[in-house]
């Protein structure tokens, strides 16, 4: 989610400052934030209904806890950067434009947290359904990462790795003010500091944030799913699958084990494609379910597809924004925004937060079982409220 591409930002130079740099909002602008800002909200009630739910089979569960904690931060801070920048242009609230300008870099700092962290914990997930199909000897290789003291180290490894990282970016920001501005709602705008305009921390953001938040993910992520299909499709050729070798105790702990995890979109599809071709091979599956495990690889298939989307057009902007063409600002007044910018600013930011609203429908339709434990919560949770009154 770029944040930064959706605040206001003082560009120009000193002795042109009079106001703050800011974007404006058509009434399509508006309606359209508007509407992302409730799908936001949206996601964020979701969002803490899978934490409800994960945190009751903590720790084997601590992956998806912190994805789900996660996608509440990236609509929570959406709302925040957002809805609320619209709600004070567009209606000209000044109480909200105070506001605003004392939370914005603490919560920017934050989506830039939690945009760092969500790619790991993603490999994380990934990783470890890798190593469900691989041998015994190679999962024991990496046994001590993924038991329970393990899952929790290495995700307090994660946070701790995002907020070191990330910490620059306070440094780099600040909140300015504009007094010889009639605009009130230009007296204030977000500006980069001196130690943003460094060789260093352009080095820094550009390069090695690029690569290592954006590049990085993707190649590692696109390869363990591509070996895992890989390896799906040969061991249903071979009739090898190791979950055919028989019903005895081991591999249905195992197969028990797996989904139990909960596991996330992409390898929830796995899982599905696993049980169509144990199916297939048992009983000679029939056309529907041929149907069935192409449509869920065909759906992993454009889950990863929207990833490389999401990241394609991220890289695009940032390259932009760091060449700062004259393109992305307005042809009259420069210190405004252009429509080309604002359109491709608020295209990355709404990718991202509608992945992250969204996930609680991929979780239900693709894991039955995760499908009836949210189910079962929320009768249990109207229940104790029926009793309580």
């Amino acid at each position: 989610m770029d944040v930064v591409a959706s605040t206001t930002t003082a560009l120009i130079e000193p002795e042109e400052e009079i106001c703050g740099l800011y974007e404006g909002y058509s009434t399509q602008r508006f309606v359209i934030i508007s509407g992302c800002t409730t799908i936001a909200f949206f996601g964020v009630l979701a969002n803490s209904l899978l934490m409800a739910v994960f945190r009751r089979s903590l720790p084997s569960s601590i992956f998806l806890l912190t994805l789900a904690t996660c996608d509440t931060l990236i609509c929570l801070t959406y709302t925040l950067l957002f809805g609320v920048d619209a709600g004070i242009w567009y209606r000209k609230n000044t109480t909200l434009f105070f506001l605003y300008h004392r939370y914005i870099v603490p919560v920017f700092f934050i989506a830039k947290v939690v945009q760092f962290a969500i790619p790991f914990i993603l490999i994380l997930i990934t990783f470890e359904r890798y190593l469900w199909t691989c041998t015994e000897p190679k999962r024991q290789m990496f046994a001590a990462l993924f038991n329970e003291r393990g899952r929790i180290v290495t995700v307090i490894f994660v946070w701790v790795f995002s907020f070191a990282i990330r910490t620059p970016v306070l440094y780099a920001m600040q909140v300015k003010s504009f007094p010889g501005c009639d605009d009130y709602f230009r007296s204030e705008s977000v500006a980069g500091t001196s130690f943003a305009e460094t060789e260093a921390y352009e080095i820094y953001d550009f390069h090695i944030i690029t690569a290592i938040q954006m590049m990085f993910p993707f190649v590692v992520l696109l390869l363990l799913n591509f070996t895992i299909i890989k390896r799906l499709v040969a061991e249903k050729r071979e009739n090898m699958y190791p979950i055919l070798r028989g019903a005895g105790v081991t591999t249905e702990a195992k197969k028990a084990s797996f989904v139990q995890g909960n596991v996330p979109e992409n390898y929830v599809l796995l899982q599905v494609a696993a049980d169509v071709i144990k199916e297939s091979l048992i009983h000679r599956s029939s056309r529907s379910k041929r149907s069935q495990l192409r449509n869920a690889i065909y759906t992993m298939m454009a889950i990863v597809t929207s990833y490389l989307v999401c990241n394609g057009v991220h890289l695009f902007l940032t390259i932009l924004e760091r060449f700062n063409p004259s393109y992305l600002y307005d042809s009259v007044d420069s210190s405004q925004s252009s429509t080309f910018y604002i359109v491709l600013s608020d295209t990355v930011s709404i990718c991202y937060m509608i992945s992250s609203a969204i996930r609680i429908f991929i979780y239900a339709k693709c894991n039955p079982k995760l499908r009836q434990e949210i189910a079962d919560y929320m009768k249990r949770e109207k229940s104790l409220e029926t009793n309580s009154s």
